[in-house]
């Protein structure tokens, strides 16, 4: 976990420097005995997914005498300077409220563990739901879909004083809570980035982090993050949720319509279908300055989805 010293700390970070609130004050500190009670002692079969540095599990804790779904991400140990960063980068978090980004609930740092507490998504993830068997999205739900996520990353990206680089934008870091309002997980390697009203924005040098097929191409070449670095994983996303597959699968077909989501077929109104893909082709951008910004990508989508609304009226009003 050496890299949370690059990116959460140390001297010349970029990212989270020490915070003047404390922990407490903005987070609720769970006990690890109550953590191994509410996940019946880290069962296995209780994960919802794992990566290098944690792992997730589903539990039901009581807060304030009220019993709530939740998520427990464990990591895997680390020191006490990894374990005090970590800590800084909660704290950052805590002060982050936006309806398309995942609440913190809580925390612990018993016997030298760093677990964090957040919601329990209903409908898991966009991609447990791409990948269902049973489980079918809408067009409609997926344009909306698109939104809320594009509205979260805005959010990231401008609505605090210094811009938030997600990295890591697919669907596993997408939640879908009860009413499949889509909430964005956290990443542990995001990066702090320069004030939002800088006009100057020099790329971040970074080791690649991401998924492949979602990480930018400066990224991968130049070892260079901006903010643009997460339109262009929206970009991916964008056909992912049209072509219901992975993008390797994209590859091998070159184009997006020889793919799409036969659950979709019918669905997509021809001037919805031209303005999506415009929009995907622009975040997808070789060059990053070329991309959108995300508040511009969310107003077009948003113009999208009232073009699918208008063809889907016109139809049911000849139909009748």
């Amino acid at each position: 976990m050496a890299f949370l010293l690059k990116y959460f700390g140390g001297r010349g970070s970029t990212s989270m420097q020490q915070p003047s609130a404390t922990i407490e004050d903005l987070c609720h500190r769970f006990s690890l005995a109550q953590l191994r009670k509410s996940t019946n002692h880290f069962d296995r079969r209780l994960i919802t997914h794992t990566d290098n540095f944690y792992r997730a599990y589903k539990g039901c804790i009581s807060i304030n005498g009220e019993l709530k779904d939740v998520i427990v991400e464990r990591f895997r140990r680390g020191g006490h300077s990894v374990l005090q960063l970590v800590k800084n980068n909660i704290i950052y978090r805590c002060r982050l409220h936006h309806p398309n980004v995942v609440s913190l609930v809580g925390f612990c740092d018993d016997e030298n563990e760093m677990i964090v507490v957040y919601d329990y998504a209903p409908n898991l993830s966009l991609y447990d739901q791409l990948n269902s068997k049973s489980a079918t999205i809408s067009w409609k739900k997926r344009l909306e879909i698109s939104i809320g996520v594009a509205r979260g990353l805005h959010y990231l990206h401008s609505g605090t004083k210094r811009t938030l680089i997600h990295r890591d934008i697919r669907p596993l870091a997408i939640l879908l809570d009860e009413n499949w309002v889509p909430k964005l997980r956290f990443c542990w390697f995001s990066l702090k980035g320069p004030k939002f009203s800088e006009k100057d924005v020099r790329p971040i040098q970074a080791i690649v982090r991401g998924t492949t097929g979602y990480i930018a191409p400066e990224s991968l070449k130049h070892a260079n993050v901006t903010h643009k670095s997460d339109v262009y994983s929206f970009g991916a996303l964008l056909l992912r949720l049209i072509c219901g597959k992975e993008l390797r699968n994209l590859a091998e077909t070159g184009r997006a319509e020889g793919i799409i989501d036969q659950s979709l077929m019918g669905e997509i109104a021809a001037e919805c279908w031209k303005l999506y893909m415009d929009i995907a082709e622009s975040c997808l951008s070789f060059d990053p300055d070329e991309r959108p910004d995300m508040g511009e990508a969310e107003v077009l989508l948003e113009r999208a989805l009232q073009l699918q609304e208008e063809a889907d009226h016109n139809l049911a009003f000849h139909a009748s």
